[in-house]
This record gives structure tokens, C-alpha cells and sequence, in this order.
């Protein structure tokens, strides 16, 4: 069963790679925007499976927990959308991908797990990687440094939900729990947007880009690591996008032109490598 997750993992790693490229085609929309309508369209196919497969009713006193992962799911999302707008996509993607150093700390100090030393060195030779890749393109200047936290942020938040999640998909189905979790993000998301007066229309053009979201990085993408959190640790299923960074400059360099050099090819490998290491010692 470990090795079916893993290669869902994989195939959703490509689905998320499209998160942020697939943004840069509605640069006139906010943020928050583009992420309610990721969150909002994500909820409703999922619930429009309701009357063809019959799901176990979900337990009450598990909805406040699946509240606050959407809430922080769609914290998450807002605020990689606004790095999108503000860095190169390998940097947003980047420090959008460290989710498990917080992870990892709080699996250590918070339930006092104590994690296979090579687990441990795979995640860290992923993480140096990933750095690798930016080794020459960081710049931070005030907007630079900006969007660098804002990404940062949004993997935070994401390791939020990814430990929330592990505790609710131990009894909980994937569709019921990512029905739940993408309506209470976008509801989320909506209130914000009230509180802040950012609209939420869109042009008939960008509605295929919006529908590309929806199906691309959430339904095949984090619907995977919503699936794969209740078969294994939430840090291995957060170092599973480390992978984005590589696959987001390759899609961002082949529709934008946004250059990718050796430091790409060479922090690839690294990466690549400490997800194996990570994977394979992930019991």
C-alpha cells in the first residue's frame, strides 16, 4: 500500500507544479482571488460526487479541526499567490516547499516522535537542494524579501493543515474530508476578501485558467497529499513537493522564458535525491 501512496505522490507532485504558472495568466486578478476560486471550484466537484458515491457521514466533533485546516489552507494559498506576484516562480515555489522543517519540529518536540536518522538526512539534503536552486537568483531587496517571507509563510500554514489532516484522515475518507477542508478555505478566503474589499469576478477568459487550478495543483495535486496523510507521516508527505521548484522553472522557463541554469539542474538532482533517501526510510 506504501508504494501506491508513493506513486500517487508523484503523480500529484506534477499537478501542483502547475500552481503558480498557470496564476501568471491572470495577472489583473488579486491573490485572493485566484485562490478562492481554486478553493471554491475544488469544493464543488467534490461535492458534486455526493449523489454517485455514497460517502460514511462525517463525525461532528471532527468539523472544528477540518475548520481550521481550511483556514489555514486558504492562508496558505493567499499568500503563495502573492508571492507568485511579487518573485520569479522557482523562488514562490521554493520557500512555498519547507513545510516540513515545521513539520519535522513539531513531530519532534510536540509528540516527541523520534524520526529514523535517515529520514532525518534525506529531508535535509532536500532542503539544501532546494536552496541550491536559488544559490545565484536570490535577491532580497525589499520586494524580494517580501515575497520570499509570503511563501515562507504559506509553507507554515501548510504544515498547519498537513498535521491537522493527519489527525482527521485517520478515520475520515479523502472526499469527505477534502469536501469539507477546500469549503471551509474558500469561506475563509471570502470573508477576507469582504473585510479587505477585494473582488472576486473575473473575466470569461480567465475561466479556463481558473478551471486549469481547480483540476492541475488541487484535485490531482494536494487532493494526493490529502490521500497520502493518512498513510504516512505529515512530514514525508510535505517534503513530496520539493519537486515542485524543478518542474515549476522547467513549466515557467518553457511558457514565460524565465530562465533555469545549472544551479536548477544541479539543486535538482540534489533534491531528487533526498527524497529518495526520505522515502525510503520514511517507516
Amino acid at each position: 500500500m506504501e508504494r501506491l501512496v508513493v506513486l500517487i505522490l508523484v503523480v500529484g507532485l506534477f499537478g501542483m507544479s502547475f500552481g503558480a504558472p498557470l496564476a501568471r495568466f491572470v495577472p489583473e486578478l488579486a491573490a485572493m482571488t485566484i485562490a478562492f476560486w481554486r478553493m471554491f471550484g475544488a469544493s464543488l466537484v467534490m461535492w458534486s460526487s455526493a449523489p454517485f458515491k455514497q460517502e460514511r457521514p462525517l463525525e461532528k466533533n471532527k468539523l472544528p479541526t477540518i475548520m481550521i485546516a481550511g483556514f489555514f489552507l486558504g492562508l496558505h494559498f493567499v499568500c503563495f499567490y502573492a508571492a507568485v506576484k511579487m518573485v520569479p516562480i522557482a523562488n514562490a515555489t521554493l520557500f512555498a516547499t519547507l513545510a516540513p522543517i515545521f513539520t519535522i519540529a513539531y513531530e519532534r518536540f510536540g509528540l516527541k516522535r523520534h524520526l529514523p536518522t535517515g529520514a532525518v538526512l534525506g529531508l535535509w539534503i532536500a532542503v539544501g537542494g532546494a536552496l541550491v536552486i536559488q544559490i545565484s537568483g536570490l535577491n532580497f531587496e525589499l520586494g524580494e524579501t517580501a515575497g520570499n517571507l509570503m511563501a515562507l509563510a504559506s509553507s507554515l500554514f501548510m504544515s498547519v493543515v498537513l498535521i491537522l489532516g493527519e489527525r482527521v484522515r485517520a478515520s475520515t475518507s479523502m472526499i469527505a474530508y477534502t469536501r469539507w477542508l477546500y469549503l471551509f478555505a474558500a469561506i475563509s478566503i471570502a470573508l477576507v476578501t469582504l473585510i479587505t474589499g477585494t473582488g472576486l469576478g473575473f473575466s470569461l477568459p480567465d475561466a479556463k485558467w481558473l478551471i486549469g487550478l481547480v483540476i492541475l495543483p488541487t484535485l490531482i495535486g494536494h487532493n494526493s497529499m490529502n490521500f497520502a496523510v493518512k498513510y504516512l507521516r505529515p512530514t514525508i508527505v510535505g517534503a513530496a513537493p520539493f519537486g515542485e521548484p524543478i518542474l515549476a522553472s522547467l513549466i515557467a522557463w518553457f511558457l514565460f522564458g524565465e530562465s533555469v541554469g545549472i544551479y536548477v539542474a544541479i539543486g535538482g538532482g540534489i533534491t531528487i535525491s533526498g527524497l529518495i533517501i526520505l522515502t525510503l526510510n520514511r517507516k
